[in-house]
């Protein structure tokens, strides 16, 4: 709701305006730097010119270092030490760079990264609780072409690698979109809240693994902004036409969901949203109307919204449209810079109404560090005024997304001469970096704000297994016995894969086998040594439908397993993605110094149950008796990888302690025998090893201090050496051809020779009515049965295994080279063009192994029918994936 009109109102009710004119660059990126100034760079060729400095206190520019590329449309955030990480750029529209760059504020100098490992433009920096920063999204080489590899910008400190390189998550790829709303959760994850509907995690620990959970209620919401403050996310506005409409999702809670909060007065699209120090959020600029950035439907006047009352109030109006390319930035004292746009250099600076009501409080010292887990003090004369005391990352805005901001509210005793304050209690909730600190007395007034800086704080509790750590596992249906879960059982016979392990959703690092009817349990076991004895343990599950888990026998964990834990009985309730962390109980002395084995069952609910989902996690406090010992874990290849001869293969470990130099070896048979890969080699925990031409599906890495003498470390699993590329010469958001015209294309369109020269063309995904589509097609009144996508692939070598991966809604079709491979929602004898698809799916996902000799060497036609349920359905679907195990030493020859 709103409090009434704007105008004419006090600035203390509606806020107050002043135009600071003509800057001589757009303000596209902007950043609030540790020393109080205005870092601020701009669109297109401005990316590659000055940068512009403003302080806010002086209302002065100056020309701050020019970097060595052109810094447009890149990622930037804080560093722990108060620098910024710029990472991508701009070469042209759609085409990034894969350069990382530092800007350091107080010395004004740049210093150049490493290179990613592909072109980035528009991706998100999200800063994560070790200090490291994990790089997501951004286009390549061209119009849908994502970097799907989510990489991390390491610095060196405590869970981090060596500093100023790159860690790839390799087993989190993902199609993501621009600027990907970005946050970490209460629970330590990374969260994608926005801008598609379908909400996500990341667990960034290891390779990393995404899963599903949940979906916003609105839908779409391109260039729309989005919040987070103690725990909970806003998403608002965007969309095209855009919405008024606001979501919050609370992730403090044990099954979080979306819900509406009141809608903003208009719709915005292209505004930005920024907290503010008294915990509301401030909506500035944007455009109502529908239309990429259409200033006829400008919105120039402010909103805020107060989460506690769930009320939006109407403020003063700015004096000019700032739409795409405008940002907005909290500062110091309080009142916020708004101002950029396309081809828009005016900038305005806005003062709330806290401004207005009176003297504020005096925040008088404070200390300049703020260790989290600690209290600290803060001197004011107003003490027993202050109602809250909050801390707000420095913002780093562009293109609707602040990747800085994160407001937290702090809790505080009154003292003699000021307050005790308690910090936020571990870098999950203020991951490190430079913070404002605040006062907030009794009518809402804050002080103004001091710099401070949270440090890394290397938590109690050390990471044992991440999600994506690789398992043994059993899935073909058969009985174990009963002392599987035994640390002596032999599971020798087992198969092994990464993290997640599971089949139906899509999102799985390895895929397990499916029987008919699904198998009611599956079997995974994990090896663990330890060094010392645990004093505490969580364990996070992520499970679909019943899971039970037992340390050295002893049962830990378990959920929804009320038939029992018998093989053929099947879960007692049905979860999708359901994401659990729990701590470990401890009276049955589960862990032991040594040797322990992690054993899991997961349970199906029914026999037609089509998606099982399983990882887990687990985290220990171990008692600390002197310094750490001399350890090496071989972290890659370190079980059911595929390392195909003749190419370059990292291998890595960890180390503690002191330990110099290692030893590595290799084995072919399953270590039965070893041979010298390196010896004396310095131990940086990796070594680039050129993969023998020896083939063999038993193959292990052993690491050891130099000599062969302890510690030493073996991989966890067999691994495969291969003359078999994998290879994907249809990726995610491929171009395609496409027929959208609603009439029959003939009896012909799937063969090789089909004449497609007159088919349009554009990137998946493909479609209409969900607002997440790359290429818009036509929606045809009725809505046309049926829709055709055609592309061609050449195929050098023969194909050995082919996986097909289609995202669809509502009934899909795949010919390879005219043969059908794929039906879903449409029978096989109901494939005519007049028919609609049996039944309806929203934005459903299959994933298919083929059979290898459909294709050929040579070219190769993938011809695709995706059918609407009925003549009212308001969306439509279409992106394939196709990934080829391919026998030659010659990759694909198109795409």
């Amino acid at each position: 709701m709103l409090t009434g009109e704007a105008r004419a109102q006090a600035p203390s009710d509606v806020g107050q305006w002043t135009h600071l004119g003509t800057w001589p660059i757009s303000a596209t990126h902007a950043n609030l730097l540790p020393n109080g100034k205005v870092f601020v760079f701009g669109e297109f060729d401005e990316g590659e010119g000055p940068p512009v400095l403003w302080d806010p206190a002086t209302n002065t520019r100056t020309q701050a270092a020019v970097p060595d590329y052109n810094i447009f449309c890149s990622g930037h955030s804080f560093l722990a030490d108060g620098r910024l990480l710029v990472t991508g750029g701009h070469t042209e529209s759609h085409v990034g760079l894969a350069h990382t760059s530092i800007y350091d504020g107080a010395t004004n100098t740049w210093f150049r990264g490493p290179d990613m490992n592909d072109l980035r433009w528009y991706p998100t920096n999200t800063t994560l609780p070790n200090g490291d920063v994990a790089v997501l999204s951004g286009e390549t080489h061209g119009s849908g072409m994502t970097n799907q590899l989510v990489q991390v910008y390491q610095l060196g400190g405590p869970g981090s690698g060596p500093a100023h390189t790159l860690r790839d998550l390799s087993t989190a790829v993902r199609d993501l979109p621009y600027y990907p709303r970005m946050f970490v959760a209460p629970n330590g994850k990374l969260f994608f809240a926005a801008p598609r509907r379908a909400t996500m995690f990341l667990d960034w620990y290891g390779t990393g693994t995404w899963w599903e959970y949940g979906r916003s209620l609105f839908g779409g919401r391109s260039y729309g902004p989005a919040v987070y403050f103690d725990g909970k996310v806003m998403i608002l506005g965007g969309g095209d036409p855009p919405t008024a409409t606001a979501e919050i999702i609370d992730l403090n809670l044990p099954k979080p969901a979306w819900r509406y909060t009141a809608s903003m007065s208009l719709p915005r699209r292209q505004g930005n949203a920024t907290m503010l120090p008294d915990g509301t959020v401030l909506v500035t600029g944007g455009s109502s109307a529908s239309g990429f950035n259409t200033a006829s439907g400008a919105v120039k006047y402010a909103e805020v919204y107060n989460p506690t009352a769930d009320k939006w109030t109407r403020l003063a109006s700015a004096s000019d449209f700032h739409g795409y390319h405008a940002t907005t930035l909290l500062l110091p004292d309080g009142r916020v810079l708004h101002g950029g746009g396309r081809n828009v250099r005016t900038m305005e600076l806005f003062s709330p109404p806290y401004l207005f009501k009176g003297a504020r409080p005096t925040l008088a010292s404070a200390p300049g560090l703020v260790e989290p887990g600690k209290r600290f003090n803060v001197s004011t004369p107003q003490a027993a005024s202050i109602r809250k005391v909050t801390l707000i990352g420095l913002g780093a805005p562009t293109h609707a997304m602040d990747q800085g901001q994160r407001f937290l509210t702090l809790g505080f005793t009154v003292t003699a001469d000021g307050l005790t304050v308690t910090a936020p209690a571990t870098n999950v909730d203020a991951p490190p970096g430079p913070y404002l600190l605040f006062l907030v007395d009794d009518r809402g007034v804050p002080s103004v704000g001091k710099v401070v800086m949270v440090p890394p704080v290397p938590p109690k509790a050390r990471r044992l297994v991440s999600f994506s750590d690789v398992w043994r596992y059993d899935d073909r249906g058969v009985d174990p016995g009963s002392d599987w879960m035994l640390r002596d059982y032999d599971d020798s016979a087992w198969q092994s894969g990464s993290g997640q392990l599971g089949y139906g959703d899509g999102d799985e690092g390895t895929l397990l086998t499916r029987t008919s009817p699904a198998q009611p349990s599956v079997y995974f076991r994990r090896h663990l040594t330890l060094d010392k004895p645990v004093t505490r343990a969580w364990l996070e599950a992520l499970y679909d439908d019943g899971i039970g888990v037992w340390v050295n026998g002893v049962p830990v964990f378990a959920r929804n397993l009320g038939n029992g834990v018998g093989f053929g009985a099947y879960a007692s309730a049905s979860v999708s993605n359901e994401y659990e962390r729990a701590a470990v109980p401890l009276s049955g002395t589960p862990f032991v110094v040594g040797d322990n084995v992690i054993s899991v069952m997961v349970k199906q609910v029914s026999g037609s149950s089509d998606d099982l989902t399983f990882a887990l996690g687990l985290e220990a406090e171990l008692s600390d008796d002197g310094p750490p010992p001399d350890t090496l874990t071989l972290v890659s290849p370190n079980g059911g990888e595929v390392l195909i001869v003749g190419t370059s293969a990292t291998l890595r470990w960890n180390t503690s302690g002191n330990v110099s130099a290692v030893d590595l070896e290799w084995s072919l048979d399953g270590g039965a025998n070893w041979a010298p890969i390196a010896s004396g080699v310095v131990n940086t925990g990796a070594y680039t090893w050129q993969v023998p031409n020896s083939p063999t599906t038993q193959a292990m890495v052993r690491v050891s201090r130099t000599g062969g003498v302890a510690p030493v470390d073996v991989s966890n699993a067999v691994f495969s050496i291969s003359t078999v590329r994998r290879e994907t010469p249809i990726p995610w958001r491929s171009t395609w051809k496409f027929r959208d015209n609603g009439q029959d294309p003939g009896a012909t369109w799937t063969s090789a020779g089909y004449n497609d020269s007159a088919w349009l063309s554009g990137a998946g995904q493909l479609g209409y009515g969900d607002g997440d589509e790359a290429t818009m097609l036509t929606r045809t009144i009725p809505s046309q049965t049926s829709v055709y996508f055609r592309k061609k692939l050449t195929v050098s070598g023969t194909v050995t295994s082919a996986t097909l991966s289609v995202l669809y809604d509502d009934g899909i079709v795949v010919y390879v080279n005219g043969t059908p491979v794929l039906y879903r929602n449409v029978a096989t004898n109901a494939t005519a063009h007049a028919k609609y698809a049996n039944a309806g799916s929203d934005n459903a996902s299959a994933t298919v192994a083929l059979a290898p000799d459909v294709f050929v060497q040579g070219e190769n036609t993938v011809a695709v029918m995706v059918k609407q349920v009925g003549a009212t359905s308001p969306d439509l679907t279409f992106d394939l994936s196709l990934e080829l195990g391919i026998s030659g030493s010659s990759p694909p020859a198109g795409r």
